[in-house]
């Protein structure tokens, strides 16, 4: 017999474990952005340990993007660490039990860089990460004695809707192809390049618009309306932090401008009727792929970028015209022929691959499994 256990979003236990995770995967980020591109050298590090402190640890020049992206890298580390704290542990406790492992994981890191090729060690990163440990570990101690809960997602069906997922991972990995982190602060800043020079196309924002209310229908799917604006924004601040992030990526004022219009009509369009909200989704994730297949914005996207982008929108309006009812059949062939007349047989014949994809995705979905609780 299946028993509904309900959410309390409020359960410290509930909290804790999430916090766990979210710290897990803090610490992996670390690690990965401290080592890349992992070309390891033990020589290097015998030569320094023999140098004797000064050379295992310099204290070099930094430049201002470096510190400051240095501060706050270990922000949520120390933030995270505060709020797994033993709960009878007082404020100061709590404070010196996560600043201090923030600074020794800080200090062990540029030490094992030695070890690396093309890493410097150096002791003002070590200083600039433990205060960014001690601010977050400032502002967990703190904030954990409110009522405050970091709050689980909680999912619609136990097997969730394989369609919704594979857009989900179109979306992030079209924002992180070819998953390659730029290497410090100076080249993230040259990543937001097309942002401060203000460089915007209209055709752009909306095919950035309608991507977002792709992403906002599958999360809809996905979660328990109580979740859906927490994951929708999560999800939407993560795609902007993966253009600043990876190399061959760029932050555009396009894609900031189609977020700020999209999240207030995701919050609509989640108010009305799911059959509805999809439809009309649907006929702008129609207008804006005609358009940008017209009149082909000039953004500076690699050709691996561009195609994960037309997949995406491709399966999205297929599966966005299965979801409200509309013949999938009927849909992928007006799709593969009119994308066909506009680029050609090859993009057509995308759109009858993505048509296939979208009713396995359906068939898998509906075949029998049992329900989390019934919504």
């Amino acid at each position: 017999m299946l028993v509904d256990v309900p959410h309390d979003p409020f359960n410290p236990h509930q909290s804790r474990r999430l916090a766990a995770w979210l710290l897990a995967l803090t610490l992996a980020v670390i690690v990965y952005a401290s080592f890349f591109p992992f070309r390891f050298d033990p020589s290097r590090f015998a030569a320094a340990w023999r140098g004797g402190l000064d050379a295992l640890l310099p204290w070099g020049y930094s430049a201002r993007a470096d510190r400051a992206g240095n501060l706050l890298s270990y922000v949520p580390a120390g933030a995270l660490l505060a709020w797994l704290a033993p709960p009878r542990w007082r404020i100061a406790a709590v404070f010196i039990g996560a600043a201090l492992p923030a600074a020794a994981l800080s200090c062990a890191i540029e030490v094992l860089q030695n070890l690396t090729r093309s890493r410097v060690p150096n002791l003002v990163d070590v200083v600039m990460n433990a205060t960014g440990g001690s601010l977050g570990a400032l502002a967990g101690a703190l904030l954990r004695r409110r009522h405050w809960p970091l709050r689980a997602i909680v999912l619609r069906h136990a097997r969730p809707e394989p369609i919704a997922l594979v857009l989900l991972a179109l979306w992030f990995a079209m924002h992180a192809v070819p998953f390659m982190p730029r290497l410090n602060q100076g080249h993230a800043w040259a990543g937001m390049q097309p942002l401060r020079n203000l460089e915007h196309n209209g055709v752009a924002i909306g095919s950035f618009f309608a991507g977002y209310l792709i992403v906002a229908s599958a999360i809809r799917r996905l979660v328990v309306p109580a979740s859906f604006a927490r994951v929708l924004l999560g999800v939407a601040v993560l795609s902007l932090a993966l253009r600043v992030a990876f190399v061959a990526q760029w932050l555009t004022l396009d894609e900031c401008i189609a977020l700020a219009l999209a999240l207030p009509a995701a919050m609509w369009l989640r108010s009305v009727t799911r059959a509805r909200a999809f439809r009309i989704t649907l006929a702008i994730v129609t207008l804006a792929l005609a358009l940008a297949l017209a009149f082909p914005p000039s953004q500076p996207w690699t050709d691996a970028v561009r195609f994960l982008e037309r997949a995406f929108m491709i399966v999205g309006a297929l599966w966005l015209a299965a979801v409200a009812g509309i013949s999938l059949l009927a849909t992928t062939v007006a799709y593969a022929i009119g994308i066909a007349l506009l680029a050609g047989p090859t993009a057509g014949l995308l759109a009858i691959v993505a048509g296939f994809l979208v009713h396995a995705g359906r068939v898998l979905h509906y075949s029998p499994v049992p329900r989390v609780v019934d919504r």
